[in-house]
Order: structure tokens, then C-alpha cells, then sequence
């Protein structure tokens, strides 16, 4: 319900929920950023890879390590813009069939169950670095690198999405946002 129809909503969690919407909004800004430097650095790395190795016949062999790493964090570092707009995969064939409060239910449900997910794979990824960095692991690539600096995208990726899914959460509950409604024309009846 927009806040014009719920003017309590509004005054219950207005402030808080602004402060919210921008310190994640700031935060999934920060990572997309360093995605899109993370990007360029991909393609400068695999230009100078093949340039390496089909113009002067010497392959870089550690690019292909870094490249992996590179794209576990661009993935990691847009979790929290994907749900911040609401642009991750949705399965509508069901939720499409239903009223307003059954879609609201739904993407309140699914809201839950991504940040109960998220949550696990947080905690899970936070073992693990830890785990990482007590036996000082390194990587078994040509880098040699602390497995645990590469692995810290995972506890940025799942923070960001908790963030971005509390916030739309909260929103809903508060009453100062409307369910998407999706095109469902394509659906049969």
C-alpha cells in the first residue's frame, strides 16, 4: 500500500526506513562500482593474456586463476543491487495467478526465505574465511595467494543481499511499498 493510503505507515517507520533505503542503496552503489572496475580489469587481464599468448607465444598461465576470482566478486559484489530493484529470477506462474495480498504474502514469504538463506551462506562463508586464515591457506594456482582474500567476496555478497532484502522487507510490513506487478499476459489460464 503507497504510504498516501496507509499515512501511519509512513510515521512508524518513515525516517528509520529512509536511512535504510540510503545507506543500502549507497552500499550496493559502492559494490556495483567496484564491479565495473573489476570488470575493466577482466578485460585488460584477458587482453593481455591473448595477446601473451597467440602474438608472442608466451602464455600467462596466473591470469585464469585471477580471472576466477575476479568474477566470484563481480557476481558477489551485485547481489545487493539485484534485489535492491527487484531484478533477481522470479518464478511468477504461480504468483502471478494471485490476488494483491496473496502476491504480497508471497514476496513477504520470499523475502524470509532469502534473507534465512543468505543468512546460512553468511555464517557458513564467515567459517570458512576463518578457517582460511587460521591455517594461512593459499591458493593451489600459480598466484599462491591467502585463499581467504578471495573468499571474503562471499561475506560482502551475502551482506549486501540481507541488507537489500531487510530493507525491502521492512517496507513491505511498514506498508510504504506496492507488490511488482508483473506483466502476466504471457501466463495461460
Amino acid at each position: 500500500m503507497p504510504p498516501d493510503r496507509n499515512p501511519g505507515a509512513a510515521r512508524c517507520g518513515g525516517p528509520v526506513l529512509q536511512a535504510l533505503d540510503r545507506v543500502t542503496a549507497a552500499a550496493a552503489w559502492m559494490f556495483i562500482a567496484l564491479g565495473a572496475a573489476i570488470t575493466i580489469v577482466m578485460a585488460l587481464s584477458i587482453t593481455y593474456s591473448v595477446v601473451l599468448r597467440y602474438v608472442l607465444n608466451r602464455p600467462q598461465v596466473w591470469t585464469d586463476e585471477l580471472l576466477g576470482y575476479l568474477l566470484v566478486a563481480l557476481v558477489m559484489f551485485g547481489l545487493g543491487e539485484t534485489v535492491r530493484r527487484g531484478d533477481h529470477i522470479n518464478v511468477d506462474l504461480v504468483t502471478a495467478r494471485l490476488g494483491p495480498r496473496g502476491r504480497v504474502v508471497a514476496r513477504i514469504w520470499g523475502l524470509v526465505a532469502m534473507i534465512a538463506v543468505a543468512a546460512v551462506l553468511l555464517v557458513r562463508s564467515w567459517d570458512m574465511v576463518a578457517f582460511s586464515r587460521m591455517v594461512d591457506l593459499l591458493s593451489d594456482g600459480y598466484l599462491a595467494m591467502p585463499i581467504w582474500i578471495p573468499q571474503s567476496s562471499l561475506l560482502i555478497g551475502f551482506s549486501l543481499m540481507i541488507l537489500a532484502s531487510v530493507n525491502q522487507l521492512l517496507r513491505i510490513l511498514f506498508g510504504l511499498e506496492e507488490p511488482p506487478h508483473r506483466d502476466t499476459s504471457h501466463i495461460p489460464d
